[in-house]
């Protein structure tokens, strides 16, 4: 019984996500092609085949649709991983503290469903809509302050401590830059990919590979 509602569960999931995928697919083509004031809330409905309320149930704007937001966004599952993996207490920060940070940025940049395939229309749309690239970066990067108070409980740090806000500071630029190298045109590598780039060359800025052939 269990196994059953577990595959009930499952199955209800998928349909969910399938159907916020077909909105957020049909909203970014006619943004691309009209504009956000161009088409209504119903339009998308009716080529989703799904009530207003229901469109609603999933995302909060059209906006948010075109995005790929979820009205009921929720990333606890998410943030349990990410404190799980601190150190032991008393042993120091714990080595993977930035690549963990960038795997969350990176759950969270998947979930908005952006990606090669759909990269087309998402570009049209944020060349029609330049706000939406705003309200993207905003989604990345808000609520930092949450971010900090969840390394201070991975890290077991003291409130305040400024090692926990310079982290989440750090691959939060870094998410900005692999943002907008991810929605060039000419990009073929993945998000993830971008941001690890990125991250390598921030940590070879703190802690340079000595070169054995330079003199001192």
């Amino acid at each position: 019984m269990h196994y059953a509602m577990n595959r009930a569960t499952n199955m209800r999931s998928r349909r969910m996500a399938a159907t916020a995928a077909q909105v957020t697919s049909h909203a970014r083509r006619l943004t691309a092609e009209r504009g956000l004031s161009g088409f209504t809330v119903e339009e998308v409905c009716e080529q989703v085949d799904i009530s207003r309320r229901t469109f609603f149930n999933y995302f909060a704007s059209k906006d948010d649709a075109v995005l790929g937001v979820p009205a009921r966004g929720d990333d606890d599952a998410f943030k349990a991983r990410f404190v799980a993996g601190g150190a032991p207490a008393g042993t120091g920060l714990s080595p993977a503290l930035l690549e963990d940070l960038a795997e969350l940025a990176v759950q969270r940049w998947e979930r908005s469903d952006i990606t090669a395939e759909s990269i087309r229309d998402v570009l049209t749309a944020f060349e029609r809509e330049p706000r939406l690239f705003t309200r993207i970066i905003e989604k990345l990067l808000r609520d930092e302050q949450s971010d900090v108070e969840l390394v201070e409980q991975r890290e077991g740090l003291t409130a305040g401590d400024l090692r926990a806000a310079a982290a989440v500071q750090l691959i939060r630029a870094l998410t900005r830059a692999t943002a907008r190298e991810f929605l060039t045109r000419t990009n073929t590598d993945t998000f993830a990919e971008i941001l690890a780039r990125r991250l390598a060359a921030a940590r070879d800025l703190f802690a340079p590979n000595p070169d054995p052939e330079r003199k001192s």
